[in-house]
């Protein structure tokens, strides 16, 4: 997956990279390393990742 298409997603919904790192459980540089491509994501994560960016979460709803 390229890692930019989460940055497009985050940046459609309106969101910062310390809201989806925090719904997450990341720090806000980690979630920048993987929009960046410096840093791989395991699966688990990157579901995660996608889950609030696809479905999106109560929290920012």
């Amino acid at each position: 997956m390229d890692p930019t298409i989460l940055k497009i997603k985050r940046i459609k919904r309106g969101l910062r990279q310390y809201e989806v790192a925090a719904v997450v459980g990341i720090a806000p540089c980690r979630l920048s390393e993987i929009e960046t491509g410096r840093r791989e994501p395991s699966p688990e994560l990157l579901a995660k990742i996608l889950k609030v960016l696809d479905n999106g979460d109560e929290k920012f709803s």
